[in-house]
């Protein structure tokens, strides 16, 4: 198979739930094929004013690492999930993937925050960086 080790960046948003599915597709046709989850926390430099949106972003990671474990749990294929914490979000997704040894990353099209009608931020920072091949899910059936 053309793909070993699928690293796929998720954040609760509608294309990164067509990412999974995606990775889902792939991964069923070969049980060896390797995935990781990966959910990104961007950190942001705050003050003692913002104290309180630093919990609630920690609360927002835990609950999407939860729900990335219990998706782990019902594959087949051997799967991680990992929470990566930083400024910069595409960064930290390359550089995982690399050190994964991932041949393959799959993320949405554009996730919280993005821009209707226009590839995300960090989906085309992903894009422009990454050594590896980079699928980007859109929402909705292609078939």
């Amino acid at each position: 198979m053309w793909c070993k080790k699928i690293l796929v960046a998720y954040d609760g948003s509608a294309p990164s739930h067509r990412a999974l599915e995606v990775m889902r597709e792939i991964a069923a046709q070969n049980p060896a094929v390797e995935v990781v989850l990966v959910h990104v926390m961007r950190l942001f430099s705050s003050g003692s004013a913002a104290a309180g949106m630093d919990t609630v972003m920690v609360d927002d990671a835990m609950a999407i690492r939860e729900e990335l474990e219990a998706i782990a749990a019902d594959m087949v294929n051997p799967t991680e999930v990992r929470v990566l914490k930083g400024t910069s979000p595409a960064d930290l997704i390359v550089n995982c993937a690399k050190e994964e040894g991932c041949d393959l990353i799959i993320m949405g099209s554009r996730g919280q925050g993005g821009v209707k009608g226009f590839l995300g931020s960090v989906s085309y920072a992903v894009t422009k960086e990454s050594p590896m091949t980079v699928l980007i899910a859109k929402e909705g059936d292609c078939r």
